[in-house]
């Protein structure tokens, strides 16, 4: 089944609106769950950022079958507040296992690797459209990667490096 596309003026307004606010949300969620990180730990607010995408992801899949504004609006607060979080711990992910003098070189390497990755994901999710004729295998993937994410955050364990404030034994 080939990709709803946006047809009519008014489906392209709440499209516009809804992608803005994703950037709005964006901001008390970073704020929010980034200070929060510093009390229950990096690793779970990792995992509720990946959670966010993976959540943003499935929604248009969802939304080819039950066509909802409140699905649109929770794909919007997923992605946002959720999903952008995961830029306000990536750099003390980072830190706390990589400190040292060499930390500005792979907190450089990676953060290059990511913008890769934010630059290729969308041209293979293209490349995927143009074979298949739909997202949904794109986004499935997506969905898996964020999956994996999550698992390998726990597994890479910041809070085996050092503890959060909130989790330090007293």
């Amino acid at each position: 089944m080939p990709s709803p596309q946006i047809r009519c003026r008014p489906c392209a307004l709440v499209a516009a609106w809804a992608l803005g606010a994703v950037s709005v949300i964006a901001i008390p969620g970073q704020i929010l769950l980034g200070g929060l990180s510093d009390r229950i730990g990096r690793e779970w607010i990792w995992t509720a950022g990946c959670l966010g995408f993976a959540v943003s992801y499935a929604a248009p899949l969802a939304l080819e079958v039950w066509p909802s504004n409140a699905l649109l609006y929770a794909m919007v607060f997923a992605q946002g507040f959720f999903g952008y979080t995961l830029t306000s711990v990536m750099g003390p992910i980072v830190a706390e296992i990589f400190e040292g003098a060499h930390y500005g070189a792979i907190f450089g390497t990676i953060t290059i690797a990511l913008i890769g990755g934010g630059a290729a994901g969308p041209w293979i999710a293209g490349v995927i459209h143009d074979v298949t004729g739909s997202y949904r295998l794109a986004f499935l993937l997506i969905i898996a990667g964020c999956l994996v994410s999550s698992v390998l955050i726990w597994i890479a364990g910041p809070r085996n490096v050092r503890r959060v404030p909130g989790r330090e034994r007293r």
